[in-house]
C-alpha cells in the first residue's frame, strides 16, 4: 500500500509502540526492541544510534536494506527515511534516541564544538565494528543506561543531557578510525540532495514549484536545479512530477475516488488541469489509465 512519508517524533514512537516513558519527549533509550513497530516509512525528527545485543533486526534507511549483526553500529538522522522491516522475538538492544534540541540545551556539545561527527549526514548509516570496539561501545552504553535508570527526578533532564553528550563523544572518538578524516568532510551536495528528496516525499501534494523546496533548503532555485541535475541526472521538476504521478496512479487504481477528488487531493486547480498533467506524463487520461489498469495491471512506480 502506498503511503506518504511522515515526520515522526519520539512522542510518536512512544504512543505507537505503547511504551511507558514519562520522562521526556526529546530523549529515549531502549534495551529491548518493541515487538510492535510502525509498518510504514517515517522521516525521523530525532537522531538514533546503537546496536542490537540479542536477536535480529532488519531495517531500511533511505531505501537501503540492512540486516544488523551483533557488530553493526546503526546511525540514522533527521531527514533520513527509516522503516523497520522485521524484528525477531525478544530482540535486545542498546539504542539511544534524542533530538538536537535536547543536546543543544547544553552550552557546549558536539554540535557546537565540532563541525562534523558520526551524526553528520554523509557518514555511513551502518558501521561494522571489530569485536574489541563493539565491546567498548556496549560497555559505555551499559554504564550510562545504568545511571539513567537511577537518576533523581529534580535534575533528571540535565544529567541525562550530559550523559547523552558523553556517550556521543565517546562513540565519535572510537569511530574516527572507521570514518577516516577524508570521509568526515561530508559531501554537502549529497546531503542537500537527500534533504530535497525527503522534502518532496513530504510536500509534493502541497507544492510542485521548485522555489518552494529551494526556500525550505535555504538555497537559490538555480543552485538547487543544477545540484539535483548533477547528482541524479534528472531535472528536479521531473522528480517532483514523478512523485505526483506515482500517487495519482495509486489513487486512480487502488481507490474509488473520482477524478475531481483526486485532483483536489493533489492540489490541482480543477480536474481538467489534473487530466492534462497526467496525460502529459503517462500518455493516458486518468479514465483510460483506470480502465486499462483494471485489466492489464498498468501500474508503474517512479523511483525518486
Amino acid at each position: 500500500m502506498h503511503h506518504q512519508i511522515i515526520d515522526y517524533s519520539i512522542r510518536d514512537i512512544i504512543d505507537y509502540r505503547e511504551l511507558s516513558w514519562p520522562e521526556s519527549e526529546e530523549f529515549l533509550f531502549l534495551t529491548k526492541v518493541p515487538d510492535k513497530y510502525e509498518p510504514f516509512s517515517v522521516n525521523p525528527t530525532y537522531y538514533c544510534f546503537g546496536m542490537i545485543t540479542q536477536g535480529n533486526l532488519e531495517i531500511e534507511i533511505d531505501k537501503q536494506y540492512y540486516k544488523l549483526s551483533p557488530n553493526s553500529l546503526m546511525i540514522y538522522r533527521p531527514g533520513q527515511v527509516f522503516k523497520v522491516i522485521s524484528v525477531s522475538e525478544d530482540t535486545k538492544c542498546a539504542l539511544v534516541l534524542f533530538t538536537r534540541k535536547f543536546i543543544d540545551e547544553l552550552n557546549e556539545n558536539i554540535f557546537s564544538v565540532q563541525s562534523h561527527s558520526f551524526l553528520s549526514h554523509g557518514i555511513k548509516t551502518v558501521i561494522e565494528l571489530i569485536d574489541n570496539d563493539r565491546d567498548k561501545i556496549l560497555g559505555t552504553f551499559k554504564e550510562i543506561f545504568a545511571l539513567l535508570q537511577h537518576l533523581s527526578k529534580p535534575h533528571w533532564e540535565l544529567i541525562a543531557r550530559n550523559l547523552t553528550s558523553a556517550l556521543v563523544y565517546e562513540t565519535d572518538t572510537l569511530l574516527r578510525d572507521y570514518i577516516g578524516s577524508a570521509k568526515v568532510a561530508v559531501n554537502k551536495e549529497n546531503e542537500l540532495f537527500i534533504r530535497f528528496k525527503n522534502l518532496v516525499a513530504n510536500h509534493f501534494k502541497e507544492s510542485r514549484q521548485l522555489a518552494f523546496y529551494a526556500s525550505k533548503l535555504c538555497v537559490s532555485t538555480n543552485y538547487l536545479y543544477v545540484l539535483v541535475k548533477k547528482i541524479s541526472g534528472h531535472y528536479p521538476t521531473q522528480l517532483i512530477s514523478n512523485q505526483v504521478i506515482s500517487e495519482a496512479k495509486y489513487q486512480i487504481c487502488q481507490t474509488a475516488g473520482n477524478f475531481s477528488e483526486i485532483a483536489y487531493l493533489l492540489n490541482f486547480s480543477d480536474p481538467f488541469a489534473f487530466s492534462k498533467f497526467f496525460k502529459k506524463h503517462t500518455g493516458y487520461s486518468p479514465s483510460q489509465f483506470r480502465k486499462q489498469a483494471a485489466t492489464m495491471e498498468l501500474i508503474e512506480e517512479f523511483d525518486m
